[in-house]
């Protein structure tokens, strides 16, 4: 038999080889690593969409359940609820969990978009996805900084979502090298891919949008500050017996207000008083002062009464000691209705209120206040007031709240 020009070997019966070149093959292989990466890409996507439901569900409840205790709530170092508390935990509107699930959503049908056999372009949508993992990592980096720094606590939830934004990271770069293309050109790729996918760019520009509104105009603001926000702004300051006042700058009648924040009638009469001033803001000035009705720090009661009121109003001063004693005060009278005294711990309120938690921690610690607390108490001894709350306008006494009568001959209406 004759041998055949150019081969050694006769072809056997029944194979077709076809002569496939290297770079084919090499582009082949890539496109079958791309699409192993964006699967794996898409399911940890998956993963934080559940990390970030979860911490969404906490930060809910903890703002609408006083009965609610977290898994995680594991210590006072290490609790999800405590950091959800934080106004840290929202941002723009939206609690920082769902923007982590449209976050999550967003990256992982780009993911799954490069799965497609026909793609927009050979590396995508890698650019997109490294830019939007880098960002990821950088602001999982800075709410870990402010969870350590600022709330002192970490969230184990959040501590997932961190590791998930980190192995995205992860990903994305071996993506990346394995494309074999710079990252502007990378980028500029996906970015090339939108243009001319321009229906699809604006389709997805106006469902965001769409969704966003939408989101800020449907969820209701549960998280907002505690105490009573329907109460005016008004100016406040301390005067030079150290004393927290608000209301006029230049005032033509001063009350002195001696109340206990565990005290139901203090809490009504303290909301007509600042009403009050709120109606005559160039005219009253009601000043805050405590008459705690605690054997803990009042040596005139005989039996036990309010068991908290001595911790609470050293909750106020602290708060007062950076600025934020009239917030601290409406914070606890808000709560007064919603939470058992015993269950209430000043430092949630501290988180909530946005303070420098280390420094209010150590102010209730050292009962750094406990002097100013001290000589409130003294003077109503002294002055032998019994109950709460007790007015006092100039040496006038009124036990409980001042008649409309005396508020109109004060006033001179």
């Amino acid at each position: 038999m004759g041998r055949r020009n150019g081969s050694s070997m006769a072809t056997p019966a029944g194979v077709d080889r076809t002569p496939v070149s290297g770079s084919a093959a090499g582009g082949r292989d890539a496109a079958t690593v791309s699409r192993k990466l964006a699967l794996v890409f898409a399911l940890l996507c998956g993963v934080g969409v559940a990390f970030s439901i979860e911490l969404t569900r906490v930060h809910v409840f903890v703002h609408t359940d006083p009965d609610y205790h977290s898994l995680c709530a594991i210590s006072k170092g290490i609790n999800c609820e405590t950091v959800a508390l934080s106004p840290y935990a929202v941002f723009a509107g939206l609690p920082v969990a769902v923007w982590g699930i449209l976050g999550y959503l967003v990256m992982g049908l780009l993911a799954l978009s490069g799965l497609r056999r026909r793609r927009p372009r050979p590396t995508w949508p890698w650019g997109l996805l490294l830019l939007l993992t880098c960002f990821s990592a950088l602001t999982s980096v800075v709410l870990a900084y402010i969870s350590v720094t600022q709330i002192v606590s970490v969230c184990v939830f959040c501590i997932g979502s961190y590791a998930v934004n980190a192995v995205l990271l992860l990903v994305a770069v071996i993506a990346w090298r394995q494309a074999r293309v710079r990252t502007l050109a990378l980028v500029l790729s996906d970015a090339k891919a939108l243009i001319e996918h321009r229906l699809l760019a604006v389709n997805l520009s106006v469902a965001g949008v769409a969704l966003l509104v939408g989101l800020e105009m449907l969820v209701p603001h549960y998280w907002k500050a505690p105490g009573w926000n329907d109460l005016p702004r008004l100016p406040s300051g301390i005067d030079d017996n150290g004393h927290h006042w608000i209301g006029a700058l230049k005032p033509t009648l001063t009350i002195v207000e001696f109340s206990d924040y565990e005290c139901p009638h203090c809490r009504r009469a303290h909301k007509d008083a600042r009403l009050l001033a709120a109606k005559h803001p160039n005219r009253i000035r009601l000043i805050h002062r405590h008459l705690p009705l605690d054997m803990a720090c009042h040596p005139g009661l005989v039996r036990p009464f309010h068991e908290h009121a001595c911790r609470f109003a050293e909750a106020a001063e602290c708060a007062g000691l950076q600025g934020r004693f009239w917030e601290m005060n409406d914070a606890l009278f808000s709560t007064q209705d919603k939470v058992k005294a015993k269950n209430l711990d000043p430092m949630d309120l501290a988180v909530r209120l946005g303070l420098n938690c280390s420094e209010f921690e150590q102010c209730m610690k050292a009962h750094t206040t406990a002097a100013r607390l001290a000589s409130d108490v003294q003077e109503t001894m002294a002055r032998r007031f019994n109950g709460t709350p007790t007015f006092l306008v100039g040496e006038a006494v009124f036990l409980g709240r001042i008649p409309d009568a005396e508020l109109a001959r004060l006033l001179g209406e």
